[in-house]
């Protein structure tokens, strides 16, 4: 039986990408979208297991691009992109009156930050797990144990739910039923196959 659903918040609970940002950024700066993109996500991705701090990640694209960090508007533009998938939100709001409701994110402190304090105060959950804080990142199978550990939960009793396919297949592959979010109607279908009533 299920008794916990494990949402994603990039790209299921919001609409933010980090294509959005290097996007605009790089359109902006008039410089090359590759070469940023190039540096960022590697490094971004140390941020979001705690190996980075933002600021150094900023010092080292402001070197590379020979521009002030302010102009990086790191936090301001993401404030701007980051909106709620309000369908998501409401059907998690209606979820959590009969099942715990989990967020687990791999995301950077200073995306975290700005998140828990905009769009996830809309957002009805029981609790939150951020890769920053745990030092661990899906796909690692040790995130979805830790999750289910804190939870007091099984993996027969959770349900994953991301946009990404390989996070989704790592929360299978410790026997969690996953979903790989492409839009709100295929979620509540694939709900409706587990049993799960939207």
């Amino acid at each position: 039986m299920i008794k916990l659903i494990i949402f994603d918040i990039g790209g299921v609970l919001d609409t933010f990408y980090e294509r959005q940002y290097i996007s605009y950024i790089t359109k902006k700066l008039h410089i090359s979208q590759t070469a940023f993109r190039e540096i960022l996500v590697p490094q971004l991705k140390k941020s979001e297991v705690g190996k980075m701090k933002i600021k150094e990640l900023q010092l080292m694209l402001s070197k590379r691009f020979g521009i002030s960090i302010r102009k990086l508007e790191w936090n301001e533009e993401f404030r701007k992109l980051n909106r709620l998938n309000n369908d998501v939100v409401r059907l998690a709001g209606r979820l959590s009156k009969r099942y715990k409701i989990v967020l687990l994110t791999n995301v950077s402190r200073s995306r975290q930050t700005i998140k828990m304090e905009t769009v996830l105060k809309k957002v009805k959950y029981d609790r939150i797990f951020a890769s920053c804080y745990l030092k661990m990142a899906k796909p690692d199978p040790r995130i979805y144990r830790y999750v289910l550990e804190k939870m007091k939960m099984k993996p027969s009793e959770a349900v994953f739910i991301d946009d990404r396919k390989e996070n989704v297949e790592g929360a299978r592959k410790v026997g969690i039923a996953a979903i790989q979010f492409v839009g709100y109607a295929e979620l509540v279908k694939r709900l409706r196959k587990l049993g799960i009533k939207p």
